[in-house]
């Protein structure tokens, strides 16, 4: 009988040195799936730290339509214009009063974007999916997601209220629940990604240019009756979810923004490594149906006047996987000259990368000038109609105003521009190039206000009036003001004189004045400025009247019993005296006959 001899490779004969190693196995795996999640996680938060950074910066070219759409959703529980995709604003406008963005934030486009920013980070952590789903590495994921958090290109794209941000996250969850490599599985994922494929068509129509990837995908798994089965759910899904006008109307609007050669130039490393990516991963087998899709969206963001803006938004987080892609199938095995490549494009990206995020996370608008002119329009304006831009509209609406004394550019005539008072703004100026009508009422009508200076300046506007020119007017106001300066019965401090002398008195005022001065000795104090009307060179409307020997309640009857356009719009009777104020908008014409 042989006997047994207990050594320490004896337990391998029982699989405990193989169960040992399998489980260390398991465990690094696990490790380097915490470090992997970890690591893409923390991306997310670092796009969705650098996208909060420019809540504030300066409104985009069609952005102030949208802002005003997710605050109708969110404020007024409607919709501005429901062919104008309602489902972006109904998602956008559904998060915002969930979380009472616009009563956390100080500015409407701050609280607007905040749900921009949630789709960013959600499109980070898709994008690092659609990685893996695609048989690409962990660190190319990664680079990949690192790439369009930290592009300047794509935070500016990314940050804009638009409703191809909210349809990206949908987009990407289709196509990435459709790329598999498996020709036979369960029905239940494909139909999830054509719901998903159908909501981000609906939500943005742009999003239609990715179904050239879903439909190479469906193509090449070569099942003719599933590839029926779910083109006609698609098509029968978009079909009742949008139809025809809203199609059309949802392209209308993807066309307002910037050109593509605009957000070229401000990241121009990016534009070129995205585009011969794209080239080049035409001849991949893996990264083919992406570039097909990438390529059908560029060509449409260089078409002139087109969705360019739109069409950028969905392509840049593909393009940057198609760089990060075909880096790795150009290092496998490792070569020299893809490799050195790579370093030189990242040694170049990263300082021109870090000052643009500097200059887009620092740039903010000055809230303060249109904070002056909401405040002087609720004084001198509360009922009247105005016509300023979509975000605009938002503030004075969250200030107080009706909705129905602000109109939108989009809702308003050419009718309505020529009669409307207007308040030019930053994101006004950017609408007046598409509305000759608003900018020929803009360049015709009389500048009552002005607030701010530089691109943050706000003007108020009065509608053109038929009348004298500007020159007469005020050669009529010098020369009433100089005689009602000269009398003997009208007292005036040194600045009020000079103002009466230069021009710079109301004429309703002057011609009141003169009439008060034949009845009985008067004091002009003060005439007191109106916050922004000096700015624009407007005569003073207020002046601070006291009499000698005389009540002041007497003169406060004088001119409560002024008719027409001579009456003021208040009277207040002060310890230093009576306080008279006009409204807004100086006659044209009063003086000339009386020159």
């Amino acid at each position: 009988m042989t006997s047994h001899r207990w050594s320490v490779e004896s337990p391998d004969r029982f699989g405990v040195r193989g169960l040992w190693a399998a489980a260390q196995a398991r465990a690094r795996a696990l490790d380097l799936d915490i470090l992997t999640v970890t690591a893409v996680a923390g991306l997310a938060a670092l796009a969705a730290v650098l996208r909060i950074g420019a809540l504030d910066s300066p409104a985009q070219p069609g952005e102030g339509r949208n802002v005003a759409q997710v605050f109708a959703v969110d404020s007024l529980a409607t919709l501005l214009d429901s062919n104008a995709s309602p489902l972006a604003w109904l998602q956008a406008g559904g998060y915002t009063a969930l979380t009472d963005a616009f009563v956390r934030h100080t500015t409407a486009i701050g609280a607007a974007r905040e749900p921009m920013v949630l789709t960013a980070a959600i499109t980070a952590v898709l994008l690092w999916v659609l990685s893996r789903r695609m048989g690409l590495s962990r660190l190319t994921g990664a680079i990949a997601v690192a790439v369009v958090a930290v592009s300047p290109m794509a935070l500016g794209l990314q940050v804009g209220v638009r409703p191809e941000n909210v349809a990206m996250p949908w987009a990407l969850a289709g196509i990435t629940l459709l790329w598999t490599p498996r020709k036979h599985r369960r029905l239940a994922p494909d139909l999830w990604a054509t719901l998903f494929l159908v909501i981000a068509v609906i939500t943005a129509p742009v999003a239609l240019l990715l179904i050239v990837t879903a439909a190479w995908l469906l193509w090449r798994r070569g099942r003719r009756r599933l590839s029926l089965m779910l083109s006609s759910l698609f098509v029968l899904g978009t079909g009742i979810g949008m139809g025809a006008a809203a199609a059309l109307a949802g392209l209308r609007i993807a066309s307002e923004g910037s050109p593509a050669s605009t957000w070229a130039a401000a990241d121009p490393l990016f534009v070129v490594a995205g585009v011969l990516a794209t080239a080049l991963s035409l001849f991949s087998y893996r990264l083919r149906p992406l570039a097909v899709g990438v390529l059908a969206l560029t060509a449409v963001a260089l078409i002139p006047g087109g969705p360019g803006t739109a069409a950028l938004i969905l392509a840049v987080p593909p393009a940057a996987l198609l760089i990060a892609g075909s880096i790795e199938r150009a290092s496998r095995p490792i070569r020299i000259p893809a490799t050195v490549l790579a370093v030189a494009l990242a040694a170049a990206a990263v300082p021109t990368w870090i000052d643009g995020l500097r200059i887009v996370t620092t740039s903010g608008v000055n809230p303060k000038p249109m904070a002056d002119a909401s405040r002087w329009l609720q004084e001198n304006l509360p009922t009247t109609p105005v016509v300023t831009d979509g975000i605009t509209w938002v503030e004075l609406v969250r200030t107080g105003r009706l909705p129905t004394a602000a109109t939108r550019p989009g809702d308003c005539t050419t009718t309505c521009a020529t009669q409307s008072w207007l308040v030019v703004t930053p994101g006004l100026r950017l609408l007046l190039p598409n509305r000759p009508d608003l900018a020929e009422a803009a360049a015709t009508a009389e500048v009552v206000a002005v607030f701010g200076i530089g691109y943050d300046r706000v003007e108020i506007h009065r509608p053109a009036m038929a009348g004298a020119p500007d020159t007469e007017e005020r050669q009529a106001r010098m020369d009433a003001g100089m005689k009602i300066a000269d009398s003997p019965r009208v007292a005036a401090p040194n600045t009020v004189d000079q103002a009466l002398r230069a021009g710079r008195t109301d004429p309703r005022l002057l011609t009141t004045l003169s009439a008060l001065a034949q009845t009985r000795p008067v004091r002009v104090t003060a005439l007191p400025p109106v916050a922004g009307e000096d700015a624009a060179n407007q005569p003073r409307r207020q002046a601070l009247l006291t009499a000698a020997e005389e009540p002041a309640d007497a003169i406060a009857q004088f001119f409560t019993s002024q008719n027409g356009v001579l009456r003021p719009e208040s009277v207040t009777t002060t310890n230093e005296g009576v306080l008279i104020r006009y409204p807004a908008g100086t006659p044209a014409g009063l003086l000339i006959p009386f020159g």
